[in-house]
């Protein structure tokens, strides 16, 4: 959810401030290039003049002034555009909660939810208003789309949004996450849930703090484990994230044996997606940064870690694919044993 510094406030000249209010339109079907599509009051204003001065030939004419009765007109069909947000956000919460049993109603609610907590303002106003209890009471709930349809607003409304961080985090809810990230049956459920709470921990040190606190790397490690390509390659991406320049994460996941981990499960035989392995060379380089004991832990012969690499890197030279790989591959190379490449053994060359 990227930042949106407007304000979605318009006021007509005046006039006492109005409510939050969002426009919707529907594009003109047309074969001539139309003008640039409205994103608020004053674009869709200024699409209405650029079009109505069209000529018949399709050519950009003079702008002139609008005479009372197209003016009133206009201001009609622009009043029948706009939307009440907080009336519509209330209406949405509303519906949440009183129809948890009502899978389609419970959808179309979300999906209509998802259109305006993408902006900050609105994320916040949903927030402010309660509804976070009506998405916990999907998550709560036992149907796994609505389960991970919940989640997914929840990253929406968490992501670069430090207001809905820190009201969440005082909340019981990434507790809910983490326990639907590790016992939950369904993988998208557990996906949208370790998306969430990747938005939620990210780049706010408060929520990092009570990650730590509710044990959430010992999550990350079983996500790890579980050789679902999905949940492993979001849980390496936020390992990732997290160690890097932060001692405090490095340690912790140093002490859980999560380095030895990510070096037995670096895959040679392709059995995985081939994104699995640059993501865990990716979060094995944070975790071994700077780290003199990490990178010893790394040279344990059992681990195989530098014919493994150099495996890597002779299978996939050249293959513009791999070019990741094979770049974290000679970091970690540097890093543990201090060279770029060694003679591959006939065992791995034989594969």
């Amino acid at each position: 959810m990227s930042e949106d510094n407007s304000n979605p406030q318009d006021q007509q000249e005046g006039s006492n401030p109005q409510p939050n209010l969002a426009i919707e339109y529907s594009p003109m079907v047309n074969t001539q290039r139309a003008p640039r599509q409205p994103s608020n009051l004053q674009d869709l204003l200024r699409y209405a003049v650029e079009v109505g001065s069209r000529g018949q030939d399709g050519a950009q004419g003079d702008v002139v002034a609008l005479n009372e009765n197209n003016r009133g007109f206009l201001m009609n069909a622009l009043n029948s555009m706009m939307v009440n947000v907080t009336e519509e956000l209330a209406t949405i919460i509303k519906t949440l909660k009183e129809n948890t049993g009502q899978k389609e109603s419970c959808i179309e609610a979300l999906d209509n939810l998802s259109d305006y907590v993408c902006t900050i303002d609105y994320a916040n106003d949903f927030v402010r208003m309660g509804g976070l209890t009506a998405l916990q009471l999907l998550l709560e709930g036992n149907d796994d789309e609505l389960q991970w349809r919940a989640a997914e607003t929840i990253a929406d409304i968490v992501q670069n949004n430090p207001f809905s961080q820190n009201f969440i985090i005082q909340t019981d809810f990434l507790s809910l996450l983490l326990a639907l990230i590790k016992h939950s049956h369904n993988t998208t459920v557990q996906v949208k849930c370790l998306y969430a709470v990747s938005c939620l921990v990210r780049e706010n040190k408060e929520c990092l703090a009570e990650f730590i606190k509710k044990d959430g790397f010992s999550v990350l490690l079983h996500c790890i484990q579980s050789k679902q390509e999905k949940l492993m390659i979001k849980s390496c991406f936020l390992i990732s994230c997290l160690s890097s320049n932060n001692n405090e994460v490095r340690s912790i996941l140093h002490s859980m044996g999560i380095v030895e981990q990510m070096c037995m499960l670096i895959d040679i035989d392709d059995a995985f997606d081939t994104e699995i392995n640059e993501h865990l060379l990716s979060a094995l380089s944070s975790l071994i940064h700077e780290s003199p004991n990490a990178q010893a832990l790394c040279q344990q012969e059992p681990l195989n870690l530098m014919l493994k690499l150099n495996y890597i890197k002779e299978k996939h030279a050249g293959d513009e694919v791999y070019h990741k790989e094979i770049e974290y591959a000679n970091l970690i190379l540097k890093q543990v044993f201090d060279t770029d490449t060694v003679e591959v053994d006939e065992e791995y060359q034989d594969r």
